[in-house]
């Protein structure tokens, strides 16, 4: 009797770990206590890296990667969340043999084995899925071709930033760069030398900006900048320092530089995100008309702000010194 039923629980044994390798998540079974492994089926092992022998008697610390949230307290963090509430599942992040990132979702439930507290956690690989993620998050805040904010987050950071300033009552001003007479790059170059305009100013604007400065591409050949703690003057004086630099600046793929009208505005506590945009946004039509008429060069700017006549907004406008750059400016 008693050899009969040794052999139905080698049987019983035998069937458990062929399911047990069969199956394509990894298997893992811990001690709840410590969170050594136990055991290790071979999708787990494929998964990390590690042969069966090298993970046996480790703790999780062998596949955290060192960073919270993912370091092996937080492990057993859930392993008392599963022993006090029941079954969990969450995503983790595990560093594998060759020290690559993989991202798993793992269903985790603490059970009684031979009167021993243990952990089954089951691992699905889910790294593409979060690549894929990352990459549509990308998409939907960045501008593909420049590698900049797009006009959807620029609206968010407005939206914090006029807050801080009228929470605060600190500095902001907001900047628009529009690439001129940029249909006539594209007619005669073609659109992907117009896309490499495009990233090259884009990079240029970037590179040449303050680190607390924000620059989004707002849409077409039009970019917007944030500049934080920056009053109207000092605002005029750095975007003419980047109108400048743009205009010496070769771009390969058209042989010749481009230039860059800005229009800039101060935020008040009345204003809104809206009237940021609306403000600076004002002269720009009638400024391209002028430019393609012939009446101004372009880079040259219509500068609105400081001392004088009000105009119809309420804000000041002033004709430009000889030489400066097509700037326009609000306050």
């Amino acid at each position: 009797m008693r050899s009969t039923t040794k052999k139905i629980a080698a049987g019983d044994e035998d069937q458990f770990r062929a399911i047990f390798e069969s199956v394509s998540d990894g298997i893992f079974v811990c001690d709840a206590a410590t969170g050594a492994f136990i055991d290790v089926n071979t999708a787990g092992c494929t998964m990390l890296g590690f042969s069966r022998a090298k993970l046996i008697g480790r703790t999780i610390d062998a596949i955290a990667t060192g960073q919270s949230p993912f370091l092996e307290r937080d492990a057993m963090a859930w392993f008392q969340k599963a022993q006090s509430q029941g079954s969990q599942i969450f995503e983790w992040c595990c560093k594998t043999k060759d020290e690559h990132l993989l991202f798993a979702e793992i269903s985790l439930r603490c059970t009684s084995l031979g009167g021993r507290a243990i952990g089954l956690a089951i691992l699905r690989d889910v790294t593409e899925r979060k690549r894929k993620e990352a990459e549509i998050s990308l998409q939907a805040h960045f501008d593909v071709l420049t590698g900049l904010p797009n006009r959807r987050n620029f609206d968010v950071v407005l939206l914090q930033e006029t807050a801080r300033s009228a929470r605060y009552g600190s500095l902001l001003c907001l900047a628009m760069a529009d690439i001129d007479l940029f249909k006539i790059v594209n007619d005669e170059f073609g659109h992907q030398a117009g896309d490499a305009v495009l990233k090259n100013i884009a990079g240029l604007m970037r590179k040449s900006l303050r680190r607390s400065d924000y620059i989004a591409r707002w849409g077409g050949e039009e970019f917007t900048l944030l500049l934080p703690e920056t009053q109207l003057d000092v605002s005029e004086m750095l975007l003419n320092r980047l109108r400048a630099r743009i205009a010496n600046e070769v771009i390969p793929e058209i042989g010749r530089a481009v230039t860059v009208s800005f229009g800039v505005t101060a935020f008040t506590k009345s204003d809104s995100p809206g009237d940021l945009v609306k403000r600076v946004g004002e002269p720009a039509a009638p400024a391209r008309i002028a430019r393609a008429l012939g009446q101004e060069g372009p880079g040259r700017a219509l500068r609105q702000g400081g001392t004088g006549a009000p105009d119809a907004r309420g804000g000041h406008r002033h004709r430009p010194a000889a030489g400066r750059g097509r700037h326009r400016h609000h306050q």
